[in-house]
């Protein structure tokens, strides 16, 4: 009698990553908009190709923040960059380009492609 009900969804990109260092581990969260993220990560991307290795110590943090924020909102980029405390702009930019490449490319694709 009653048809299949209507389903409606931003189809946002949900994650969870588990970061761990010998015993220590944090846990980050990514609960995004598919193009939101997209942007987002994009224009990281043009603050990334920036760095060089004379850029300063500001600007990493400052590029490296962009992209845990772009990824995992503005408190599990804290939370990322306070994990590691020696070289915590360049380990910061390896665990999001890993996870990046890895998983998150694929689920935003995912979410994409559900979204059309």
């Amino acid at each position: 009698m009653f048809k299949k009900p209507y389903t409606i969804s931003l189809n946002y990109v949900n994650d969870k990553v588990k970061v761990t260092e010998g015993n220590e581990s944090i846990w980050l969260y990514v609960h995004r908009d598919a193009s939101k993220l997209v942007t987002d990560l994009s224009n990281v991307q043009k603050q990334l190709k920036s760095l060089t290795e004379n850029s300063s110590a500001e600007d990493q943090e400052k590029v490296a923040l962009a992209f845990a924020e772009a990824m995992f909102g503005e408190e599990g980029a804290k939370t990322l960059y306070g994990f590691y405390p020696d070289n915590p702009a360049m380990c910061t930019i390896n665990i999001c380009g890993r996870y990046f490449s890895d998983r998150l490319s694929k689920l935003i694709t995912a979410a994409q492609k559900r979204a059309k």
